[in-house]
């Protein structure tokens, strides 16, 4: 059953763009703060095309309300794969749909018309064992032959090009790198009574450095973000004896309490915070004296340009996207190094003039990255297409 709502005309636009946005329901998640961002900077700038946005539910029907070359549809589906193969193929036929644009790796098979397609993550080649194996099947034969459907793809960074190019024959030649960028949200300066709130919401400490994880896949556990590195090295730094290291992300809390019980005297210089609200984040960072995000792989790691954004310098990791997204303006340390991270921890930790020096190049850095910039070159490639 499909449900129609908030009309948006037809007549006068030069082609119907249809927008499959189940994903913008989950704010908790990256996939879905990046449609959101994404589709309100498109929304803006693209007045001469007519926008059709298919949702699963009405939670963000009135959204876009205000637009006028925007119409807004429910379609109802019992499953995602149903939702995207059967369901939305009908719907953008109903609609008169021109081109179809899923910010996420699905296509409908039986689409005929033209297609533009999101690549995330590799995670399915560069680390399979973080999928349980119908996942994992899914993804190494399902994502292939939507790539080799869409008529163009776009990847979040050069890393994801590469990966995908290496993995799946014939997408060379219609593969475009659009960088993500941080939410408004992240910048300077930090609003003081904000960070009042959060320092007393989780009873920070005056001084401490910072991370942003993930520890489960599912059921399964997610040691890409090497959460276990980070934590060894922090425990062999002589920061550490100065201040504790602050864990943001699910599951943190039992993590911490983990440690603790395997090894009391490094579980104490830990504070896992549990799920931390995306508001809360931008407080957080700028009152770190760093941030660790060494991870084994990333497609792309915004909280890189997050911190930066909101002045507090990065140590990341010198594999995959982490070296390119932090663009030079970061120390870098291979994920399995942990004495090296150890080392850079205490320089940093011990020298204030190279932290403020790291801030400021991260935040000259940072402005390269926009969700207008990304917006206008999504719009080229449609108008393209």
């Amino acid at each position: 059953m499909t449900i129609i709502c908030i009309p948006g005309g037809a007549v006068g636009y030069d082609k119907t763009i249809g927008v499959m946005v189940r994903d913008i329901e989950n704010q908790l998640d990256a996939p879905g703060i990046i449609v959101l961002n994404l589709l309100d900077r498109i929304l803006e700038l693209d007045r001469d095309n007519r926008y059709v946005l298919f949702y699963r539910s009405d939670t963000f029907l009135d959204r876009y309300a205000h637009h006028p070359h925007v119409k807004s549809v429910v379609v109802k589906a019992s499953g995602k794969l149903l939702w995207d193969q059967i369901a939305i193929p009908r719907a953008a036929r109903r609609e008169g749909v021109d081109i179809l644009f899923h910010p996420k790796h699905t296509i409908p098979l039986l689409w005929r018309g033209k297609s533009l397609m999101h690549l995330r993550g590799a995670e399915q080649w560069v680390s399979p064992h973080c999928y349980e194996p119908l996942d994992r099947l899914y993804l190494r034969h399902a994502i292939p032959r939507f790539a080799r459907k869409a008529t163009r793809l776009v990847a979040e960074s050069w890393t994801v090009k590469e990966e995908f190019e290496r993995n799946i024959r014939g997408i060379r030649g219609k593969l475009d790198v659009i960088y993500l960028a941080p939410a408004p949200r992240f910048q300077q300066p930090v609003d003081p009574d904000r960070i009042r709130r959060v320092r007393e919401k989780y009873a920070l400490p005056e001084r401490y450095a910072f991370t942003v994880t993930r520890l489960r896949q599912g059921k399964l556990r997610y040691p890409t973000k090497n959460l276990d590195n980070m934590v060894e090295a922090w425990c062999a730094s002589e920061a550490g004896r100065e201040m504790p290291f602050v864990i943001a992300g699910g599951h943190t809390r039992e993590y911490v309490e983990e440690v603790r019980r395997r090894n009391p005297a490094c579980g104490e210089r830990l504070v896992g915070l549990g799920f931390v609200e995306q508001p809360d984040l931008p407080a957080l960072y700028s009152q770190a004296e760093m941030l660790l995000f060494v991870s084994r792989y990333e497609s792309f790691g915004i909280p890189i340009l997050e911190a930066m954004a909101t002045g507090c310098p990065v140590i990341t990791a010198n594999v995959y996207a982490c070296s390119e997204i932090s663009g030079g303006r970061a120390p870098l340390v291979h994920p399995d190094d942990t004495e090296g991270l150890t080392r850079e921890i205490d320089r940093l930790a011990s020298d204030p003039a190279l932290r403020q020096e790291l801030a400021r190049r991260g935040r000259e850095w940072v402005k390269r990255f926009s969700w207008e910039r990304a917006a206008r070159e999504t719009i080229r490639i449609l108008e393209e297409l």
